[in-house]
């Protein structure tokens, strides 16, 4: 595959996750919830979402497929450095409580639904 069409399916796939997200986090929004539900729900979808792809068995023919869905959607839905900036924020107006619900449900529920992403599709597939 040429560079320039890799380039193109990263950035496509890139945009469409970058406005997903944004999506989601207007939406609870306006229902009135908190910024960091929106972040929460981007990244556990986006690591059951990588699961599901790391499954999927990709080879040379379709590594632009590949590139479109894990490296552009996925990579512009999931957000870490808003995550970052979500707990620096919680941190000083939320309770503790929330802050350690909010990193526990973070990263442990990222890597269960990456695990679980991988195995349906494992057992889907095999």
């Amino acid at each position: 595959m040429n560079e320039w069409a890799m380039i193109v399916a990263i950035g496509s796939g890139g945009a469409i996750g970058t406005l997903l997200r944004y999506g989601v986090g207007k939406l609870l929004e306006r229902k009135g919830k908190p910024t960091f539900y929106g972040t929460l729900i981007v990244n556990l979808v986006g690591c059951l979402s990588i699961g599901v792809v790391m499954g999927l068995h990709w080879n040379e023919e379709n590594i632009a497929a590949y590139a479109f869905f894990a490296t552009g959607i996925l990579g512009g839905l999931t957000t870490y450095s808003t995550l970052n900036v979500q707990k620096v924020t919680l941190r000083t107006s939320a309770s503790r409580l929330t802050l350690v619900v909010y990193l526990i449900a973070t990263y442990a529920g990222g890597l269960l639904a990456t695990a679980l992403g991988a195995l349906i599709t494992n057992l889907l597939i095999t």
